[in-house]
């Protein structure tokens, strides 16, 4: 025989728990719509600024690269002291732009050709520790260990070369950076460390002649 239904009363409905909480969860936020309405607008505005600032920090490191660019076709066109001055506006007028770190290669380059080694050390110093140019890494590792070397100190060379071994991915850069560390190995008579550089860069795949051939000629510098 079926039981009769139980039949539930107003008492009971409006006593219920989950009803209990959504009514109080909508009073809450009743009483607190208008700080939530701030909350949201704050991170809209958030948001915007945001945008606005990455949208205005592209356009800038676009106007450090255009300047960068007329300052490389001074460097080219040998027209040293206009190089020099646009390289130097950039690094002002775009600090904290790869542009404007850019700049610091080519200013440590012309200072390094002119043989003022202490401003060319500076600015280079700066690209290293900053830079993400692969193309420029090695470049820099070899001026700062050829300043090191007419300073006498060949060890601080090769510490240099081989940071840079470490830091660059590109296997030319890297076998041409392990050829240099083994001609300075050479130098200070630390043969069997030089015969293991070139034997490594010697079984690398796909060697360029060039590479190939230094190697070779460093190799016969051991033998002989």
């Amino acid at each position: 025989m079926l039981k009769p239904k139980k039949k539930i009363t107003q008492k009971e409905i409006q006593r219920d728990p989950f009803l209990e909480s959504v009514d109080t969860a909508q009073a809450h936020f009743e009483h607190n719509k208008s700080l939530y309405a701030q909350i949201g607008i704050g991170i809209l505005v958030v948001i915007v600024g945001i945008t606005v600032l990455t949208n205005k920090n592209r356009d800038h490191t676009s106007k450090g690269t255009a300047a960068l660019s007329k300052a490389l076709v001074a460097l080219d066109q040998k027209d040293l002291t206009n190089a020099k001055f646009q390289l130097e506006t950039v690094l002002d007028d775009f600090s904290g732009t790869e542009p404007a770190v850019e700049s610091e290669f080519f200013l440590g380059k012309i200072f390094y050709d002119e043989g003022d080694f202490d401003q060319a050390t500076e600015h280079l110093n700066s690209f290293n520790d900053q830079g993400e140019n692969k193309m420029l890494l090695a470049a820099t590792a070899r001026m700062l260990a050829d300043i090191k070397i007419k300073n006498g100190n060949v060890p601080d060379a090769i510490k240099i070369i081989r940071k840079a071994i470490n830091k660059t991915s590109l296997v030319n850069q890297k076998n041409s950076l392990i050829l240099n560390e083994a001609d300075l190995l050479i130098s200070i008579g630390s043969i069997e460390d030089a015969r293991q550089n070139i034997l490594k860069v010697l079984t690398s795949e796909n060697l360029p002649t060039s590479q190939k051939q230094d190697a070779e000629e460093l190799l016969g510098r051991i033998a002989s």
